[in-house]
């Protein structure tokens, strides 16, 4: 899987949370502060990171199969559309605080 697919397949498991299609569990972390880690039930594992528990960004997510996408640190070769697109996603709505329960 490419970086760009890795990038398509990552949004595509985000649209499916927000719609609800796959729920997320938290597996470590506090949301109220530092790295969080959820896992779908689709088997991803997403590293979101909290501020003072609210929602900052995603720092990383990693695949069933294993395939892991950095989102931070950003550098100048990453910033593709769809990679730009999963730096900058929030939930939409009330979704950091009722799904992901964040406190925000």
């Amino acid at each position: 899987m490419n970086k760009d697919e890795l990038c398509e397949a990552a949004i595509e498991e985000l649209v499916k949370i927000e719609q609800g299609r796959v729920t997320v569990e938290l597996v470590a972390g506090d949301v109220l502060l530092g790295d969080v880690e959820y896992r779908t039930s689709d088997g991803w594992h997403i590293v979101v990171f909290s501020d003072g528990g609210e929602w900052d960004y995603i720092h990383s997510m990693t695949t069933p199969a294993g395939n892991r996408l950095m989102l931070w640190p950003v550098s100048e070769r990453d910033e593709s559309d769809l990679m730009l697109k999963l730096q900058n996603y929030h939930p939409p709505g009330e979704q950091a605080k009722t799904i992901w329960g964040f406190l925000e």
